[in-house]
């Protein structure tokens, strides 16, 4: 499976910290440019996930989390 090519700058302007406060603090699912915030609820984010990868087959959603105004991640790269 492949990502869509838009999804990279998607997520980098995700992680910028120059996004609405509606995705801060939160987990978030990235799929063909498009932002879906995560539900909580495990079985929730299971069909949401789901329902992506039958709406878009051959692509790989991306599940990363938006972090706070202010907040440092920590990044190890080898």
């Amino acid at each position: 499976m492949k990502t869509y090519k838009d999804d990279q700058k998607t997520i980098a302007n995700l992680l910028s910290g120059k996004v609405s406060k509606k995705y801060q603090g939160k987990e978030v699912v990235v799929m063909e440019g498009k932002v879906y915030l995560l539900p909580e609820n495990d079985e929730q984010s299971k069909n949401l996930i789901n329902k992506l990868i039958q709406e878009h087959p051959g692509l790989t959603p991306t599940i990363t989390f938006v972090p706070k105004h202010g907040t440092y991640i920590l990044l190890i790269q080898k």
